[in-house]
């Protein structure tokens, strides 16, 4: 058998070439992001859905400047609330060509100069802020390299709109990658993440009674070559106490939030 022959025997034997099998995940968002929210409150016994809210947000992302700050624009925003059989529009036009900065060590973000809000009612404790909700729902990445099974425990301060009042807590992550694989030369890496956290009235705010909980089932993709977050789907489940004209009303709320890469945002 001549060296050619045996080379292509060994080959086949050995199978295809495959991609790393390890990844570090490292921010390094461009184009821009796409944000979906919509939110289910019930209250009491009752089965079925009070009041909801949907909000559609598109982000465009500008490069890393000398300051190491991001330059993050609000190109489309929609918001509507809906209650007893009715659907109202909540006034959020005058957001649109607002901007701020995402900072950080590549690991975590955080929206820097934000400013404006979307009105949510007068029994609502403020309104939300776009960018605060972008940068809370991105994932705190691992300091360490991944590959498939790998696991690691995360903690982040987060703030949540819960029935008509905002909550906050520190929420604890357990992460797990599911899936590495390769696509166009790029390394994708998938992440299941599930989050637990007890709720307190947010900083500030005064809407939200006493202690409630809150569980988040989080999948996400990761570009590792190029530091994009490609996709994220979160379902949350949560209770707590909303404090309202007519007194304190406990509230159970289902959240889902689809985030994913728009790199076509204008």
């Amino acid at each position: 058998m001549n060296t050619k022959s045996l080379a292509v025997l060994l080959a086949l034997f050995a199978g295809p070439t495959t991609f790393a099998d390890e990844a570090t995940l490292r921010y390094h968002l461009t184009g821009g992001l796409q944000l979906e929210m919509e939110q289910e409150i019930f209250v009491a016994s009752r089965e079925d859905a009070v009041a909801g809210r949907i909000f559609s947000m598109d982000f465009a992302i500008g490069e890393v400047g000398e300051t190491g700050e991001q330059p993050v624009e609000l190109t489309k925003l929609r918001a509507s609330y809906t209650a007893h059989g009715m659907n109202q529009r909540l006034p959020a036009s005058h957001l649109l060509g607002t901007s701020f900065a995402l900072s950080g060590d590549e690991r975590l973000l955080t929206a820097e100069g934000t400013n404006g809000e979307i009105n949510l009612g007068q029994v609502t404790d403020g309104g939300l802020v776009p960018g605060r909700l972008l940068a809370g729902f991105l994932p705190v990445l691992p300091a360490e390299s991944l590959s498939t099974g790998s696991t690691w425990v995360s903690e982040q301060a987060i703030e949540t709109l819960e029935g008509w009042s905002w909550a906050g807590g520190d929420i604890v992550y357990e992460n797990e990658v599911t899936a590495m694989s390769e696509s166009d030369g790029a390394l994708i890496v998938t992440v299941q993440s599930i989050g637990r956290a007890t709720l307190h009235a947010a900083e500030g705010r005064e809407g939200f009674v006493g202690e409630g909980e809150l569980e988040r089932s989080v999948e996400w993709s990761f570009d590792a070559t190029t530091g994009m977050l490609l996709n994220y789907s979160l379902v949350q489940e949560s209770s707590g106490t909303s404090q309202l004209p007519q007194g304190e009303v406990p509230v159970r709320q289902f959240t889902r939030v689809e985030l994913q890469e728009e790199s076509g945002v204008e």
